[in-house]
């Protein structure tokens, strides 16, 4: 697929909902965010678009302080065990937290779904296991216990 596609196929997705969004052409980075309606307040949303691939982050805007990032880093390591597509990082610098996707578009023809999914799973992980990260980093609760509620809580 031709970056020029992929180009007009995010942006298609973002005129759709009527969100806003910027894009530079210099450096193939769209950006955005999104109000979760909820404790986490606003992500802030990336798309890094490369030659054959781009990449999406969605952003925590709190950072993890010092005194929580061995509890935040397990709860991390236990939320993406298992998952396929995607994974939660953490900066270890400046506790700054995202999920990430890759996509690899080279000789594919992207549907507008797989586009979609891609930028919506990082929304939809934050808001599956974002309520119990914050307590987290507030220093509230086992990241153990707090994994197993958020999973039983969206499997329901």
């Amino acid at each position: 697929m031709k970056r020029e596609k992929v180009i007009k196929n995010i942006s298609d997705f973002f005129d759709n909902l009527d969100w806003k969004y910027d894009y530079n052409k210099d450096t193939g980075v769209f950006t955005s965010g999104i109000n979760m309606g909820n404790v986490i307040g606003s992500i802030k949303l990336v798309i890094m678009l490369r030659e054959h691939h781009y990449k999406v982050a969605a952003c925590l805007n709190s950072k993890v302080e010092s005194e929580h990032i061995t509890e935040v880093a397990e709860y991390l390591h236990r939320a993406n065990f298992g998952m396929n597509n995607g994974n939660f990082e953490l900066d270890y610098r400046d506790g700054e937290i995202r999920y990430k996707t890759f996509t690899y578009f080279k000789g594919i023809e992207l549907s507008k779904s797989i586009i979609e999914d891609s930028i919506a799973l990082p929304i939809l992980m934050f808001d599956k296991y974002g309520k119990n990260l914050m307590r987290l980093m507030l220093g509230e609760g086992v990241p153990e216990n707090l994994i197993k509620e958020a999973e039983k809580c969206k499997d329901e």
